[in-house]
């Protein structure tokens, strides 16, 4: 038997590895990881949708010599198998690469590194014309002239990638800039969702700015933490072999708790209140968001409902981590674990639609009342045990009695389930009254159908805390303790 060493022809090789499926904000959100994982405090996007198109992103990390930023340069410059820091989100040693070379024909690569600035670019061009892996390495004098070397100035150690030569969006559309600007846009809002634990001051990463064009990306929290309505339940760990996976469920609060600014921001990011599932993350980087991975079906019911889930980078195989950090597949070793906690919030997630977001247990007196019926099917009716109620049947004679218990059965009988499904499937506001002074009139004769029965006023009074029908209007119930001298 004998070898022979295979060479791969560089300029078809090259060409397949654009392919591998980035998108335009998921290869910048890779070069940001590479920033990330060098200690950057502050990430500098800058970009110019005017021809020539470029994309720089600058960063103060630790920075790269001459040897290290060689090695960044070459393809499988790490292997996935090796162990890495706690906090590295790099994963095959190619992200640079590819993720670049994906979007552009020519990747410059600058760092600066205890006071020496080295650079080296991939050029396509030259990979095609040598059919060879060859990179140009810059010289002092080339670096002078580099319209971006004046972005390192500003700090002791740092790097700059830049992309130039967008020959697939030349490809795409007649309208260069426009698409560019729409690229620009969506991968703004990536990088908002993808990041947002390092981007939140209040987060539990390490904080890191962005700054694209001058104007810092804010975090979107898919959990709205600083809505008080927002659920947050138990946290529970899961461990496999030594290590652990961290899982957290949030039920995210009832469309009416959200104040105007969470409403624009799910109006701006509509995908995000539909994303109901996990949200996985490899070193608080959001990885996969918005499926249930086939654990349970997706319903309108569980929309709510967000499981965070918090893995190590030590588990990446496991996980089956690609290379674009995009996709991950359950181990089945966890997959019962886990749909016992999926189904336990849920159900959290269901109780807070039948509830509008009160808990279930919320000890209120409800004017409807679910009734479950044959072959699990339901109906609302209106509770006859209501004061009001019990009140105006007592000075109905038997006929009126009929034709009020008639009504209310055609009410009942004739609820419009169909269109609160399609209006509430849609985010649309279904109203209920909000005239304080209808509120206030009704409270009233509601205290007085109770005092009616006997109830003694100061009783009366407290009941108004439970009925369902004034939950949340602290100042009419106040007027009506008020108007019976009950301050």
């Amino acid at each position: 038997m004998t070898t022979e060493r295979l060479i791969p022809c560089a300029k078809h090789l090259v060409e397949s590895t654009r392919s591998v499926g980035y998108s335009f904000e998921s290869a910048i959100a890779d070069i940001i990881d590479n920033s990330i994982s060098k200690d950057a405090s502050t990430i500098n996007i800058l970009f110019d949708s005017n021809t020539p198109q470029y994309v720089a992103i600058v960063d103060d990390g630790t920075g790269m010599n001459a040897d290290e930023l060689k090695q960044a340069m070459r393809y499988g410059s790490r292997s996935s198998e090796e162990e890495r820091s706690e906090d590295d989100l790099g994963r095959f040693g190619l992200g640079l690469k590819m993720a670049s070379l994906s979007q552009c024909r020519k990747l410059t690569l600058i760092s600066k590194c205890h006071n020496e600035i080295n650079g080296a670019c991939w050029n396509l061009g030259r990979v095609y014309n040598d059919d060879d892996w060859t990179i140009e390495l810059y010289s002092q004098e080339d670096l002078k002239d580099n319209k971006f070397i004046s972005e390192l100035d500003t700090s002791d150690s740092g790097t700059i990638v830049i992309w130039e030569d967008f020959d697939r969006l030349e490809c795409e559309t007649d309208d260069i800039q426009r698409v560019f600007d729409e690229k620009i846009g969506s991968a703004r809002n990536h990088i908002s969702l993808v990041f947002h634990r390092f981007l939140d001051p209040h987060g539990d990463a390490r904080r890191i700015r962005i700054i694209m064009n001058g104007n810092p990306v804010e975090a979107i929290d898919p959990y709205l933490l600083s809505n008080s309505a927002t659920q947050r339940l138990e946290e529970e760990k899961i461990k496999i072999g030594g290590e652990y996976i961290l899982v957290k469920p949030f039920i995210l609060p009832y469309a009416s708790k959200l104040s105007k600014k969470e409403q624009k921001m799910f109006s701006d990011f509509n995908d995000i209140r539909h994303n109901q599932g996990f949200y996985i993350y490899r070193n608080k980087r959001l990885i996969v968001w918005g499926t249930w991975m086939r654990l349970i079906k997706a319903s309108e019911l569980h929309k709510l409902a967000r499981v965070r889930v918090d893995i190590p980078n030590s588990m990446d195989s496991m996980w089956n981590i690609d290379i674009k950090k995009s996709t991950a597949a359950l181990p089945d070793a966890i997959k019962t674990k886990l749909k016992d906690i999926v189904l336990r919030a849920v159900g959290t997630s269901e109780r807070v639609f039948k509830y509008r977001g009160r808990k279930i247990k919320d000890n209120l007196f409800h004017v409807w009342e679910t009734v479950e019926g044959r072959d699990k099917v339901f109906r609302y009716s209106i509770n006859r045990e209501l004061p009001l109620y019990k009140a105006l049947v007592e000075d109905l004679d038997d006929e009126n009695q009929r034709r009020l218990e008639a009504l209310l059965s055609m009410v009942e009988d004739t609820f419009p389930y169909g269109d609160v499904y399609i209006r509430q499937a849609k985010e649309e506001t279904i109203g209920r009254e909000t005239d304080q002074d209808v509120l206030f009139k009704n409270g009233l004769d509601y205290v007085d159908a109770l005092i009616s029965l006997g109830t003694n006023t100061t009783v009366a009074l407290n009941c108004l805390e439970r009925l369902d029908y004034l939950n949340g209007h602290k100042d009419v119930i106040a007027r009506i303790r008020e108007e019976y001298g009950h301050e």
